[in-house]
């Protein structure tokens, strides 16, 4: 009996492949064209005893390789379907292939991006069947192609066995945090059904909003303080095609989002120069409480924190007082080594970060004021006696009238020429005894402010002593001459400020000049012919003393030949000259002076013993000058014109 049932089955799957294959009118559901489009059966058995005609149109949407074996797509129909998983088979009979009788191709993928490959055929070997097999994942949704070998187009029916409805078992609650802050970023929830090796699709929603699909799991943001319902659907199926071939849930769970506490911090002390201070997003301006709303960098979570900011006072500034004994000592602050050489008054000197203990900014007010001092000599007579007298100069400069600068002086003197420096009177004045060099030291007791100092200067002086001293002066102009002329002598010595007389006499002669010449510079003398002697003597009285008389004998030529004589021995070349001239002379004579007078009687040149016969004038203007020679045989003068 089990033989004749054995043989009976093998007789009806025969008859079954002799039988022609009718397709049109099976073709459901109907083949798609690309793999993402295919509408998923629920079970194996709906693709059992599936008959259908591949398409005649050309349509390349096949895996290429079409198998991992090899093989080309050309006209691909596509399938998709969903199991409970386990052993499947899959059967094909094809037959009336009208192009090129090659037959037809056949394969099974776990998705359409061709990278999982479960069981696939690319043999093109005319008119035939063949099978199939893989073993499947529970509730995965497979994609099963069938091509036409190089363009074939044929019918073909299916027969399967396994691949039984998907089951899908109840779905667990959802796991994940019911407690969050407001802000929490990426929170997980995820949910799976119980037991089973089912992996089905998922729809999550948060108060009706779809929020998430596919996976199990999902990552959530809660910006918003609130109670919020979050809910998981299972699906077996395609859901976006419209079928499901089963279906679990929702589940739901509450999530209550609330802010956090406030977080508060310790004071914050700031010093008073850092006012205003940004903190965060906010300028401290004083004292008191600021809130700054921040988020977790970690968990996302939005809290405020709460700072008390206490501004401290501000340092009190102290005066600082300095007192220079001239620029060069100047006033260098210890902390910025800023320095200072020119008066100050209540100027702030900040000191960055330097008061303790908090290290904030302080600041002193600055008084300063630097000693300059100059000193002038002057030398002047008294009874007889010469004196040095200084005067000191205070060209201090003080820009402060609150602080009054006081000062002592006391001074000592010492020769310049004594490197010791040994001190040589503690005088006022100076009496001088000789004729040197002489120098002051002036010591400084000045008081300024709040502090004291001794400061020093030295000057020296430059003066010439033989001013003051009286010396002997001599009358100048002619001293040999004709009988009965009247002579012009004069001095040519400045005589000090301090000359108080002058006196000329006369021995063999009268003086001309109006009560007698006395006190003047100059005067005007007739000599008497028939003295026996001629003299002219002057002497001067100063405060420094008497001078000593000079005298000068006069002679009187006895004719006018001698005198024409002498004028002749001697010439001018050339006269008028440009800018020097020779004196030619006889060789018996000898030129001990010259002197060269303008008309006004000032001595412009004067040449004592000259080696030379030739003289410069090219300095002089142009004009007429005298020039007195004095020679060895007498003394003459002669007119000269200067012309440039």
């Amino acid at each position: 009996m089990k033989n004749f049932t054995k043989f009976i089955g093998i007789a009806l799957i025969c008859a079954i492949h002799l039988l022609p294959i009718p397709m049109s009118s099976q073709c459901n559901p109907p083949p798609v064209e690309n793999c993402e489009e295919a509408y998923a059966v629920c079970g194996l058995a709906e693709l059992n005893g599936y008959c259908c005609t591949t398409v005649e149109y050309n349509n390349p949407t096949g895996c290429n390789p079409l198998c991992p074996s090899g093989g080309a797509p050309s006209k691909t129909n596509w399938w998709a379907f969903i199991t409970n998983g386990g052993q499947i088979s899959i059967s094909i009979n094809f037959n009336n292939c009208s192009i090129n009788g090659q037959g037809l191709q056949m394969g099974i993928w776990g998705d359409c991006n061709c990278n999982e490959s479960l069981a696939c055929n690319s043999t093109c070997g005319g008119p035939s069947n063949y099978s199939i097999s893989a073993s499947l994942a529970s509730c995965k949704i497979y994609y099963l192609f069938i091509n036409g070998c190089n363009g074939d187009v044929c019918d073909f029916c299916l027969n399967t066995t396994g691949g039984l409805p998907p089951n899908l078992p109840s779905l667990g609650n959802i796991q994940g945090m019911r407690d969050v802050c407001v802000g929490a970023c990426s929170i997980k929830y995820s949910v799976n059904v119980n037991g089973g090796a089912c992996n089905p699709y998922y729809d999550w929603t948060i108060d009706g909003n779809k929020v998430g699909s596919g996976s199990n799991m999902i990552a959530f943001d809660f910006p918003k303080e609130g109670d919020f319902i979050l809910c998981a659907t299972a699906y077996i199926g395609n859901p976006g095609f419209g079928n499901i071939c089963d279906q679990e849930g929702p589940v739901c769970i509450t999530i209550r989002a609330r802010y956090i506490p406030d977080k508060v911090g310790p004071p914050w002390l700031l010093c008073p120069h850092a006012i205003p201070f940004k903190w965060h997003s906010q300028w401290v301006t004083g004292s008191g409480h600021y809130s700054n709303q921040f988020t977790d960098r970690v968990s996302c979570c939005v809290f405020d924190s709460v700072r008390e900011f206490i501004v401290l006072d501000v340092p009190e500034m102290p005066e600082v007082f300095h007192l220079g004994c001239n620029i060069f000592d100047a006033y260098v602050d210890p902390t910025t080594r800023q320095s200072f050489n020119n008066c100050q008054v209540g100027r702030p000197i900040l000191l960055k970060r330097s008061s303790m203990p908090y290290m904030c900014d302080s600041s002193y007010l600055l008084n300063a004021t630097f000693l300059n001092h100059a000193l002038t000599f002057r030398e002047y007579c008294d009874s007889g006696k010469l004196y040095l007298e200084p005067r000191i100069i205070d060209q201090t400069v003080t820009c402060d009238f609150n602080n009054e600068l006081s000062q002592e002086y006391s001074i000592r003197w010492y020769l310049k020429s004594d490197s010791t420096k040994k001190t040589i009177d503690l005088a006022d004045q100076l009496l001088l005894t000789r004729k040197d060099s002489y120098c002051i030291e002036v010591f400084v007791d000045a008081s300024y402010g709040m502090i004291s100092k001794k400061c020093s200067f030295t000057f020296c002086e430059q003066l010439d002593e033989d001013e003051f001293f009286v010396y002997e002066i001599c009358p100048e102009g002619d001293f040999i001459l004709k009988p009965g002329d009247s002579v012009y002598y004069t001095i040519d010595t400045t005589l000090h400020p301090q000359t108080t007389a002058q006196q000329w006499t006369i021995e063999g002669g009268r003086i001309l000049t109006p009560n007698a010449g006395k006190d003047t510079n100059d005067i005007v003398v007739i000599w008497d012919q028939a003295a026996s002697e001629r003299f002219l003597c002057y002497q001067y009285v100063s405060t420094c003393g008497e001078s000593k008389k000079c005298c000068q004998e006069v002679k009187i030529i006895s004719s006018d030949k001698d005198i024409l004589q002498l004028i002749d021995d001697v010439m001018i070349i050339p006269n008028p000259a440009s800018h020097s001239f020779h004196l030619w002379m006889k060789l018996d004579l000898e030129i001990i002076a010259l002197n060269l007078y303008d008309q006004l009687g000032q001595q412009r040149k004067n040449w004592i013993r000259p080696l030379s016969r030739d003289f410069e004038i090219l300095d002089l203007p142009s004009g007429i000058y005298f020039l007195r020679i004095q020679t060895n045989h007498g003394e003459l003068v002669k007119k000269i014109v200067l012309s440039h």
